[in-house]
């Protein structure tokens, strides 16, 4: 979970996120054309430490039942969920290189957390569960996005995510 140095931070961090994502994506389809391993996105789902099994398996129960509840039921399910431990979606990209020609070797694998990657472009000098501040040379004098450098900024940073999962170990 993200925590705002300012509430200016939240707000700018909202403009810039899907943006973020995008380029992210963007140059991870780019960057992973140009070398020999197979990418593919895994959607995760993150539970917070404190959240008990019995906890989890209540909370797929009810979203269960929420996708064809009436909008009476509906509203309690949701007062339901509220109550539980809310988990956080992840989105993965996992690398695969093939296995080699010798027969018991396994394929090399790396996996980058793209939300991560999105942070790592979004924020300033990010760092997990420390308080996040918006990288202002994302944005112009009139607050608006400067595309090349939240691109620049992107490229280099997959670029780099990537050489390093990938580096022969």
């Amino acid at each position: 979970m993200l925590t705002f140095a300012t509430p200016d931070d939240e707000a700018r961090a909202a403009q810039l996120m899907q943006p973020c994502l995008i380029r992210i994506v963007d140059n991870i389809r780019k960057h992973t054309e140009a070398i020999d391993w197979r990418s593919e996105y895994l959607e995760q789902v993150r539970w917070p430490g404190h959240a008990t099994a019995d906890q989890r398996q209540r909370v797929r129960d009810l979203a269960a039942q929420l996708e064809g509840a009436t909008p009476e039921a509906a509203e309690a399910l949701r007062q339901q969920l509220s109550q539980l431990p809310t988990p956080t979606p992840a989105y993965e990209l996992r690398l695969t290189q093939g296995a080699s020609d010798r027969q018991n070797e396994a394929p090399r694998t790396a996996t980058l957390d793209v939300w991560e990657l999105c942070f790592g472009v979004c924020f300033r000098n990010y760092k997990p569960h420390q308080p996040v501040s918006v990288d202002a040379t994302l944005l112009d004098s009139d607050g608006e996005i400067d595309w090349i450098t939240l691109d620049d900024k992107a490229k280099a940073l997959v670029k780099q995510a990537i050489d390093r999962a990938t580096a022969a170990g």
